[in-house]
């Protein structure tokens, strides 16, 4: 062979060993799930950058992008974010078995950026072995502080802010009437609770929660309501309702629906005022019980009524229309007996029947019992379920009197913030009284609430330290 052929040959082999080399340098890399950065700008915020980290493998890969505000703490924060997302997703691929195919895609939407807040939404979509998983989330960050915000760094924690957020949350949901929503959804997830409003956007004039269903493996549908930050000029702080400062750098969006009122005051109880909760045992009645309901609807208030099972059967009417007008009902056995008397299957019986009488004529399932003459012991807690006992601190004796005047005095006589009062709308003097009592109780500014209703404000004012105003 000649020098030019062996020199060919080599060059031949030379290039071979190159080509091989970096072949198994780039699977190499690939093993070792080499990452690609790349940098852009944001076209709708020319002062945020974009980073988009692709890791292009089918099986561990990634693509993931974060915006850069140049603000060295926030953009440090959504880095650790996006970090530790992630790790995770590998974390979950490798405990597959590390082989299974998967896919990791997180990109974002700035939704407000002005000189006071940012806010941004993360769109993140997992696959891992044939199971998906989609949800969002979302994070606003003060930059003056540079610090992520919550509820009540931007309220004042001695107001009643959360109560008004959760009555207005579930008046929008309950008529937004979407379908993907059950009733006890929307009670989920506008409870009174921090974290159940903790993804929020601050605007010019507006407040925008976005609210997530309580729903395991599903948090991919956001419900969002955009509140006028007038509502709540009394507890927002200055900061944030600086129209300067919050309006938005480029261009301020308008929501396409703003609550510009509170809810009727029938759908909103304010823990600050007192509150009293009025109960009716024994019924219904056609008549007497009607009456009270229409005293009760005049002045926008509420009651419990503690129905009997043998009566509910004959005036399902009349449940119905305690339901429509916002009242409670509650479980007073079947027939009246004293429950610590029976035996087991009996006070059971007696429980039964009378939950799914009042589930026949009205829909509703109680949660309270009220034992026959407040008659509880151990034996008869064990057989009332999950259902909570509600007894009474004022008693007139509405059933010995008969006499209107001498109940409206008994009663007024010891009314107090947080009482519950017992009465029986099985009499006429009763319902008459009942009438006077709703009226003086409105007059002195209570609000008539019922029984869990008057629970639940108990709770949000230990919680949130809400005091009563005299």
């Amino acid at each position: 062979m000649s020098k030019s052929n062996y020199k060919k040959v080599f060059i031949s082999l030379l290039c071979l060993t190159v080509v091989l080399g970096l072949s198994g340098l780039a699977i190499k890399l690939l093993k070792n799930k080499h990452t690609v950065s790349a940098y852009s700008i944001d076209e709708n915020y020319p002062d945020a950058d974009i980073q988009t980290d692709v890791n292009d493998y089918t099986k561990g890969g990634f693509s993931v992008s974060r915006p850069i505000f140049h603000q060295e703490s926030i953009d440090e924060q959504l880095e650790s974010y996006i970090h530790k997302e992630i790790k995770e997703y590998q974390k979950k691929w490798k405990a597959v078995d590390g082989e299974a195919s998967s896919e990791l895609n997180i990109t974002y939407e700035i939704l407000h950026f002005s000189k006071q807040t940012i806010t941004i939404s993360f769109d993140k979509y997992q696959q891992i072995a044939g199971k998906k998983q989609s949800e969002y989330n979302i994070f606003t960050y003060d930059i003056p502080s540079q610090e992520i915000l919550s509820l009540d760094d931007i309220f004042y924690s001695d107001t009643d802010y959360l109560s008004v957020l959760s009555d207005i949350a579930f008046e929008e949901l309950s008529d937004k009437k979407d379908k993907t929503l059950t009733e006890d959804m929307i009670k989920k997830m506008t409870d009174p609770k921090m974290d159940n409003f903790d993804s929020f956007s601050v605007l010019k004039n507006t407040l925008v929660f976005y609210m997530k269903p309580k729903k395991d493996g599903d948090s991919s549908t956001i419900q969002s309501i955009a509140i006028k930050k007038e509502l709540f000029k009394d507890s927002l702080l200055d900061t944030y309702q600086n129209k300067n400062m919050n309006q938005d750098r480029v261009k301020e969006r308008q929501p396409k629906h703003i609550v510009a009122k509170l809810p009727p005051k029938n759908d909103w109880i304010d823990p600050s005022q007192k509150v009293i909760a009025l109960t009716f045992d024994d019924g219904p009645h056609p008549d007497n019980t009607t009456a009270i309901l229409k005293s009760l609807n005049k002045h926008q208030a509420h009651a419990t009524f503690f129905v009997l099972g043998s009566r509910v059967e004959h005036y399902p009417e009349v449940l119905q229309k305690m339901i429509a007008q916002g009242n409670e009902i509650g479980n007073h056995s079947w027939d009246h007996p004293q429950l610590t008397r029976l035996n087991k299957k009996k006070i059971k019986s007696q429980i039964n029947k009378t939950q799914l009488a009042v589930l026949k004529a009205s829909g509703y399932e109680p949660s309270l019992i009220r034992p026959p003459y407040g008659a509880i012991n151990d034996k008869v807690r064990k057989h009332i379920g999950d259902m909570d006992v509600a007894l009474w601190e004022i008693d007139p004796e509405d059933w010995k009197l008969r006499n209107k005047k001498k109940v409206v005095r008994k009663v007024m006589n010891k009314a107090e913030d947080g009482k519950i009062i017992l009465m029986h709308d099985i009499y006429k003097t009763s319902a008459q009284a009942a009438d006077e009592i709703i009226k003086q109780l409105d007059q002195q500014g209570y609000q008539l609430v019922t029984v869990s209703e008057l629970e639940k404000v108990k709770q949000d004012r230990k919680r949130y330290g809400i005091k009563v105003k005299e």
